[in-house]
């Protein structure tokens, strides 16, 4: 719902099917590709563009969860 008012805000269309996921996902991190980072054994995180090491926020929703890879901005 909030990517879609965000399109509507700048009169984009939206063309793809809201109900998939899938090709909303690729399309938030092709384009925050540099503010990836993927889950390390150890778990802390490191980036992908210019590897260094990351941690999720203790107070954020996601530090109990711990998810494979994190989009952040």
């Amino acid at each position: 719902d909030q990517l879609e008012g965000l399109l509507e805000r700048v009169e984009t269309e939206v063309m793809s099917n809201p109900g998939d996921l899938e090709a909303i996902r690729k399309a938030i991190t092709s384009g925050y590709f540099p503010h990836c980072a993927r889950l390390q054994k150890n778990g802390s995180y490191t980036t992908v563009k210019h590897p260094q090491t990351v941690h999720i926020h203790p107070s954020s929703g996601l530090a109990q969860v711990l998810p494979r890879w994190a989009v952040y901005h």
